[in-house]
């Protein structure tokens, strides 16, 4: 049985009720529909653009969410993997650490894979908030986040105010905005995190995490890294096995060890990276 299958059963069998409540999760309604009803507005209104802040309220929930069962067994599998990696990365940002908070809560929430079923935290509560027809605004942001992946992309310049990022291998362009404020220049090469924006008029795409920039190294180096693990655009299934060897490599630190050999320096709005993954003495702080 899935973890959350099993988690539905209990909470109705009140197995649960002094670990969780609910009820909670839409607690912020009221919040959430002020956010709702600027969607389908311009965005240059507002301080924030309203998509990024409900993704931001759907991570506090996820955060909640594990920490409310952190003490069963059900996330014992979980909470290993990840005391574990956060005692080796301590992912913090930089100067502590070149692993930043956003990119190393959404690993865990919507990457790290769990039990028989390999369901991550983002997958339980997406079918919890299901279950118990929570808010359809909160439904759509879960899923979105749990079907975005970190990944590398070119930057193709800028379409009005919106960053153009083409992800490499699949050729996929997205017209972004990246709430660091980092615009950077054409043929940058980024490793980011990118959800759509929620609402039904504009389209456009977020970034979630503080931009990782890879200096030095340009799209023919990462085409040419990405043959060597049998990936490449001459491949009839490229688009799923590229998801699959960034979202769900089968080294939970192939990512994390890549940015920590990676890191160069950073600034307010980005971290600077040099290096490819598989090329011995590319990255500074190798072993």
């Amino acid at each position: 049985m899935k973890i959350s299958s099993k988690i539905i059963n209990e909470l109705k069998n009140n197995k649960f009720a002094k670990i969780i409540n609910l009820s909670e999760f839409n607690s912020g309604k009221e919040q959430l529909m002020k956010i709702e009803s600027k969607l389908d507005k311009n965005v240059k209104e507002y301080q924030y653009d309203p998509s990024h802040k409900i993704y931001i309220y759907t991570q506090n929930l996820l955060s909640i969410f594990s920490e409310e069962f952190s003490i069963t067994k059900e996330f014992k599998e979980y909470y290993d993997i990840v005391v574990e990696i956060d005692d080796t990365y301590m992912p913090s940002g930089p100067p502590m650490s070149p692993l930043t908070g956003s990119y190393f809560t959404f690993w865990c929430f919507c990457d790290l894979r769990f039990g028989k079923d390999n369901e991550t935290i983002g997958t339980i509560l997406y079918d919890l908030a299901k279950e118990y027809k929570l808010d359809e605004l909160l439904l759509k942001s879960i899923q979105n986040l749990n079907q975005s992946y970190m990944s590398f992309y070119v930057h193709n310049g800028f379409d009005t105010d919106l960053i153009v990022l083409k992800e490499i291998v699949t050729n996929k362009e997205f017209r972004c905005i990246c709430p660091s404020g980092y615009k950077g220049t054409k043929g940058e090469i980024w490793f980011v995190r990118i959800v759509p924006n929620i609402d039904n008029i504009y389209n456009y795409q977020i970034i979630m995490t503080t931009p990782y920039i890879i200096i030095k190294y340009k799209e023919k180096d990462w085409l040419s890294y990405y043959q060597r693990q049998s990936i490449s655009k001459e491949n009839i299934n490229h688009v799923e096995k590229l998801y699959q060897f960034q979202k769900n490599n089968s080294d939970n630190k192939y990512w994390h060890n890549y940015i920590m050999d990676a890191y160069v320096n950073y600034f307010n709005d980005r971290i600077n990276l040099t290096g490819i993954p598989d090329l011995k003495g590319s990255k500074p702080h190798e072993l």
